[in-house]
């Protein structure tokens, strides 16, 4: 009882859910951007408890921005189906039956009996839709991990760096009333309600705003997770306050999302986890939704890469073996693991200068700006 006492006095009134609170009287009105950024870094150290609603339902968590990714909520089946197509990924990026069997946390005879099976004829489990196996096993078949593990870096942006942008995106970005769509559960095809939503959204054909300090970080994001993909772009939404929300939906592609302004629990495969202020969260086809959280007063900005890793720029998918002890074409790294590409006369790159040698040759392409706000509306975010 003692120790339940201690952790209700660390969630002191300011705390709890107040991601959203404003400075007190005995505060400053203004704080300069060293203040701000100390006072942040001290309230994501601190437990929150989060009162957050979705599908009827009322959930309080206490959860911390500096918390860890939390195992994801699964069935058997859907664990065993996901395990299976990753088991064959491994073998074809050649790791060994044990060392298979370690990664996934499974005995070694459990992946002999995996590795005998026929992908196509594997049960798919109700909870996984078929256009979401379908994509795993096209991903699979091309080399791509199936069933991507998540990535959460906290601070990804962080001091100066993220000073002022969630202010900057909430003013400068082309923000449009977002409507509700819909997915068939079967199919995957996207119907457009033009229901208004509680929130509102903008796209971008590329992975360029305008905004200084948010570009920088959006072409690291896309040196550190290879994001190649020629037709990669952005959809970004807007939650002015906690009574804003998106329903629980999954993805056929991959997303790479940074949080900015007032922290938002976001569920991820049935676990809550606590955004902050300039995190990033990488997954690819895990169901996710940011519910309402109506004691927060304050705006949320998300900007999400959407893109395919299986779309390469028009290069050869690299060798799962690795090319190991060939030369970067860029930095001259003997030890890389490398990409072909085709249209430079067969250079082969490491990851990074893969990223920037795609960059560069998306730079001097001219895309459909109708294809692609076609494209924007077809696999933007759902809300069901």
């Amino acid at each position: 009882q003692q120790q339940q006492q201690q952790q209700q006095e660390q969630l002191s009134p300011k705390v709890r859910l107040g991601v959203g609170v404003k400075p007190s009287s005995a505060q400053p009105a203004e704080l300069d951007g060293g203040c701000r950024s100390v006072l942040r870094d001290i309230l994501r150290e601190r437990p929150v408890r989060c009162v957050y609603n979705e599908r009827g339902e009322r959930h309080e968590v206490v959860l911390s921005m500096e918390d860890a990714l939390p195992v994801a909520q699964r069935s058997d089946a859907v664990q065993e189906f996901q395990d299976i197509l990753r088991a064959h990924w491994l073998k074809a990026s050649g790791r060994s039956k044990e060392e298979a069997a370690s990664e996934l946390r499974r005995a070694a005879g459990w992946v002999t009996r995996c590795w005998q099976m026929v992908l196509e004829a594997v049960p798919r489990p109700h909870d996984v839709p078929p256009y979401i196996a379908e994509y795993e096993l096209t991903m699979l078949r091309g080399g791509v991990e199936p069933f991507r593990p998540p990535t959460l870096i906290r601070r990804f942006v962080s001091g100066a760096d993220a000073e002022g942008l969630y202010e900057a995106c909430a003013q400068a970005m082309p923000w449009r009333q977002a409507v509700f769509r819909k997915r068939n559960y079967e199919t995957g095809e996207v119907t457009v309600t033009g229901i208004a939503s509680n929130r509102q959204d903008s796209s971008y054909r590329s992975l360029a705003t305008g905004i200084a300090g948010l570009d920088g970080a959006l072409a690291r994001v896309r040196t550190e997770f290879g994001v190649a993909d020629p037709k990669a772009y952005l959809l970004n939404n807007w939650y002015p306050d906690g009574n804003t929300s998106i329903a629980p939906h999954s993805h056929d592609f991959w997303s790479a999302i940074l949080s900015f302004g007032a922290p938002r629990v976001f569920v991820l495969d049935g676990q809550p986890i606590l955004l902050g202020h300039g995190d990033l969260l990488v997954f690819g086809t895990q169901r996710h939704s940011v519910p309402k959280m109506p004691q927060v007063k304050d705006g949320r900005v998300s900007v999400a890469i959407f893109w395919y890793p299986e779309e390469q720029g028009g290069a050869v998918q690299p060798d799962l073996q690795g090319a190991i002890g060939s030369v970067c074409s860029g930095c001259g790294d003997e030890t890389a693991l490398l990409q072909q590409a085709q249209e430079d006369g067969g250079r082969s790159y490491c990851e990074a200068c893969w990223a920037q040698w795609s960059s560069d040759r998306l730079a001097e392409e001219e895309e459909d700006d109708d294809d692609m706000l076609n494209l924007a509306v077809q696999l933007s975010l759902m809300e069901q």
